[in-house]
């Protein structure tokens, strides 16, 4: 049995970022993950801090625009 863990990469961070159905669902917890796995790429050295620096603030421009998007979406369909 093998115990290997897979580390998360630049892939890992943007496959989260662009997952809208998790943002929608759930921003609080979209927004710590991503910050989470920026951290955790600059703890094992895979990117620099200006890297993190630009991850971490693509999350927080996201997650300020998560209100916004989710009222604006309710009020074009108060159905959905």
């Amino acid at each position: 049995m093998s115990d290997d863990v897979q580390l998360p990469d630049l892939n890992t961070w943007q496959r989260l970022f662009d997952d809208q159905t998790l943002w929608q669902q759930s921003p609080d917890a979209h927004y710590f993950d991503l910050q989470r796995i920026a951290d955790d790429l600059l703890g094992q050295g895979a990117i620099d801090l200006e890297q993190w620096q630009l991850l971490r603030a693509k999350a927080d421009d996201l997650h300020k625009q998560t209100p916004e998007v989710n009222v604006a979406r309710e009020l074009d369909d108060p159905e959905a």
